[in-house]
């Protein structure tokens, strides 16, 4: 499956610190980085220089061949992607350009002296997301399972007016990478503006009020460690996996064969390794269910399912977001 990382000639634009990751691609940088210009520069992200262009055909010089009449108030977003011009898509008039120092600069706002993870783009540079790994750790059962979770700061934006600037805080379990994030209850975990002309001052106001994502993160553990508390058995699973799927009446364009392979995605998810050491508890129900999701989220061929599972891994995918505050509520349930 490919990774739907971009590429600028043979460089992929993409940089991870200190590990490399699932598609393996990308530079892997063994200092810890503070600085957001830095990183743009090692994942090939800064300089870009974004901006509006009358939309028509562009030849190299950016100059305007045709303009149709239909397209008036249209731009094209163009790139100039380390000497290569790029055009990232079509926007309307009220459509506000942010550079990707713009983003950087406002993750990195929103918690000074934490450590730059991961940089990259997607779709050919129109989409570019960042990570930060935050100085906070859950381990849960420090004298036995020590099962870890790590949490990180993420931020994504298009350049083609698909998205606007969104993240938030995502904890990841360790073990088998399985991202965890969720709602709870009325503490704010993500952030979103769109592409306007007030995206400016929207960022400085998030900025202020995201200081605080030790916040969420302090529910989250006290969340945890009540579920990893609870004892389940294995037939509670299975019980709330088929009342999420329930087996198809009828096969109709191979439903039941889809099913019979969600079933078993699940049972692995369950009674594999990375959930040994908490299988049998309703923190193991959770991460079961979130990870045989993660795992099994649109992972067809082609670039929209590599893009759709790169977006669920790093918690910028609805669908996955949504379920994962399911399986949260299915657990909670059992508590």
């Amino acid at each position: 499956m490919p990774a739907a990382i971009a590429t600028d000639g043979n460089i992929d634009l993409f940089a991870s610190h200190r590990e490399v990751a699932w598609h393996g691609l990308g530079t892997v940088f063994q200092e810890e980085v503070t600085d957001y210009k830095r990183m743009l520069v090692l994942a090939g992200l800064s300089g870009w220089n974004i901006h509006e262009a009358p939309l028509g055909v562009l030849n190299d010089n950016e100059t305007q061949i045709l303009s149709p009449e239909w397209a008036v108030s249209a731009k094209a977003v163009v790139a100039n992607i380390n000497g290569t011009t790029r055009v990232l898509g079509v926007t309307g008039d009220r459509y506000e350009i942010v550079q990707n120092e713009d983003a950087f600069s406002f993750l990195q706002s929103l918690r000074d002296g934490a450590v730059w993870e991961t940089a990259g783009a997607l779709k050919s540079g129109r989409v570019v997301f960042g990570s930060m790994a935050l100085d906070r750790e859950v381990i849960l059962d420090p004298s036995g399972v020590a099962d870890k979770v790590t949490s990180y700061l993420l931020v994504h934006t298009s350049h083609d007016g698909s998205t606007g600037v969104a993240g938030g805080v995502t904890p990841v379990r360790v073990v088998c990478a399985n991202t965890l994030n969720v709602a709870l209850g009325n503490i704010k975990q993500t952030f979103k503006m769109r592409h306007t002309t007030n995206v400016p001052t929207r960022m400085a106001q998030e900025a202020a009020l995201w200081r605080q994502a030790n916040t969420y993160m302090d529910a989250f553990e006290t969340e945890a460690q009540e579920l990893f508390a609870t004892k389940v058995a294995d037939k509670a699973f299975f019980d709330i996996v088929a009342d999420l799927f329930p087996k198809p009446e009828k096969d109709v364009k191979g439903a039941l064969s889809k099913w019979e392979k969600r079933q078993e995605l699940f049972s692995q998810a369950w009674k594999g390794a990375p959930n040994a050491g908490i299988r049998g508890t309703a923190w193991g129900v959770f991460n079961a269910l979130t990870e045989a999701n993660q795992w099994g989220r649109n992972v067809r061929k082609g670039d929209k399912g590599a893009e759709n599972f790169n977006a669920a891994g790093a918690g910028f995918d609805i669908p996955t977001n949504t379920f994962r505050a399911t399986a949260l509520a299915r657990a909670k349930a059992l508590v």
